[in-house]
């Protein structure tokens, strides 16, 4: 038996405003050796264990996380415990040497340095005082242990072959108060006749582990007791300062780009809220196109669209964020796959959010495009934000209209930021988004599907200028003319609007009625 210890170091760094630092190991101050991988080594002084061996306690920081990892030697013999780093590129597993090889053969997203955890109770510290919020990490299989469940190794039978055979990786969080939440990674099972296991690198959310995390513990859950507990970790992702509202200040952009999630991290997280997001890239041959939905963050300051949403569908009608601020967040719907905000900690009473139309569906509302027409009278388009508790359950809704042409009198299309306010919802643990409007069709709705928002729980202003308004019967006839078509009450076409009741045909085929006085 290997008796291994683990000696936690923590280094503490002053609390700041919210940031999210990812550990990519990259920038780890260690030495690699010739055959890719660091394991501690004989580094300092070593400390007498209880069975005569020397034990170096080592560690490697990257970020504002410390991995920490026992090296001992006894008689001849050197072994290692907890987190080593590798930069191995092969995925097989045949000597000893390749316990530090993974079944991918880079680090997360392409990467060079990866870590490998061996053996339970292996640490990584999070080095801010008082801690701070873990949102997610990477992992994959180790060679070693892919190697183990997949075949049986020597005289041991370590494959997996029966209901219930299984390795699992418990990330246990040490939070400032002393407590514990643990999160499972199902590293490999065999279910219902076939053996499941991660086979790429996987993102774990740790968001629900809490905002005050000091420390990340690793143990192994395995049926068999020979199957060798190694993983892979990469791309720590800890969020400090989480607290106030969701400005999206503290996401980092260069000057007039965007974050839209094709580096398929599925999230972002800015003051107490994390947004979700979600892509799918379509491979058409000749080139590869990117479907993104859910929440961005940009700085953008464009106010048009032009016909090209691979850059354009991130604009806001405004050209910036609310009061004044650089970034804010579009949210693209896709009712196939919801894409919701999630309070993180505790439910709580969320007070609102300031919301403008994004420049696509303003522009396709006020002048139609190939798929949508463009809104006359009576014509709507809403937004819906359903609140829910911890258990999923819905606590209410809240409905917020972008564009209003219901009252010919007081039509408006939303061009400026506006208050939603959530307080009806109560306390609650997530907010979901819908879309509905008068255009829709047998395939759902026409109007582009986006809306852009900033300041989620923040302050409610004192007060609001009014909604830019206009006339239907003026206004937007006036201004389209060249796309419509007028006609008097005996069916004579002329050439502009008269006062009186008016027959208009519309760009879009329709005919209606328009009185101006």
């Amino acid at each position: 038996m290997r008796k291994i210890f683990y000696f936690a170091m923590l280094l503490a760094m002053p609390a700041m405003a919210q940031q999210t630092t990812v550990s990519t190991f990259e920038d780890a101050d260690v030495t690699f050796n010739e055959k890719g991988y660091w394991n501690g080594g004989k580094i300092g002084e070593p400390e007498q264990g209880d069975w005569g061996e020397s034990n170096y306690y080592c560690k490697a920081t990257s970020g504002m996380t410390t991995a920490n990892i026992t090296y001992s030697e006894m008689g001849g013999y050197d072994w290692w415990g907890g987190v080593a780093l590798s930069k191995s590129t092969s995925i097989e597993f045949k000597v000893l040497d390749d316990q530090y090889n993974n079944i991918v053969g880079t680090g997360a997203n392409g990467s060079a340095t990866f870590a490998v955890v061996y053996g339970d109770n292996s640490t990584i510290d999070i080095n801010v005082e008082g801690g701070a919020m873990v949102n997610y990490l990477y992992v994959t299989n180790s060679a070693y242990t892919h190697n183990n469940f997949t075949i049986n190794t020597g005289s041991y039978d370590t494959k997996f072959t029966a209901e219930g055979d299984h390795i699992y990786l418990n990330i246990e969080a040490t939070k400032a108060d002393g407590t514990t939440k643990t999160a499972v990674v199902k590293l490999a099972e065999y279910v219902a006749d076939t053996l499941l296991y991660i086979n790429t690198w996987q993102r774990i959310d740790l968001d629900t582990l809490g905002n005050d995390v000091t420390k990340l513990t690793f143990n192994f859950d395995c049926n068999k007791p020979m199957v060798a507990t190694y993983a892979c970790i990469d791309n720590i992702a800890v969020v400090t300062g989480i607290e106030g509202a969701a400005t999206f200040e503290n996401l980092p952009l260069e000057k007039e780009s965007y974050w839209n999630g094709t580096d398929d991290t599925g999230s972002f997280v800015s003051g107490t809220f994390k947004f979700e997001n979600g892509h799918q890239a379509y491979d058409y041959g000749t080139y590869i196109y990117d479907y993104c939905y859910g929440f961005f963050y940009t700085n953008s300051t464009a106010t048009t669209y032009t016909g090209n949403p691979t850059v354009e569908q991130y604009n806001s009608i405004v050209g910036k964020g609310a009061e004044q601020s650089a970034n804010f967040a579009t949210y693209n719907l896709n009712a196939y796959d919801e894409k919701r905000v999630t309070v993180l900690g505790k439910a709580k009473e969320i007070s609102g959010f300031y919301v403008t139309n994004a420049a696509y569906s303003y522009t396709s509302m006020l002048n139609g495009d190939n798929y949508a027409k463009k809104f006359g009278a009576d014509d709507w388009f809403k937004l819906t934000v359903t609140g829910y508790n911890a258990a999923g359950e819905q606590t209410g809704s809240v409905d917020f209209y972008l564009t209003d042409m219901r009252d010919s009198e007081k039509a408006y299309i939303i061009n400026t930021w506006r208050w939603v306010d959530l307080t009806p919802l109560g306390k609650v643990k997530s907010l979901g988004f819908s879309m509905s409007s008068t255009d829709t069709g047998d395939w759902g709705m026409n109007t582009p599907a986006y809306f852009c928002m900033d300041n989620l729980g923040g302050a409610k202003p004192e007060q609001e200028d009014p909604i830019d308004t206009f006339s239907l019967g003026i206004s937007t006839i006036a201004a389209n003319a060249r796309t419509q078509q007028f006609f008097d009450l005996n069916g004579r076409q002329i050439a502009k609007i008269q006062k009186g009741l008016n027959i208009v045909r519309m760009a879009d085929g329709t005919v209606r009625k328009i009185m101006v006085k």
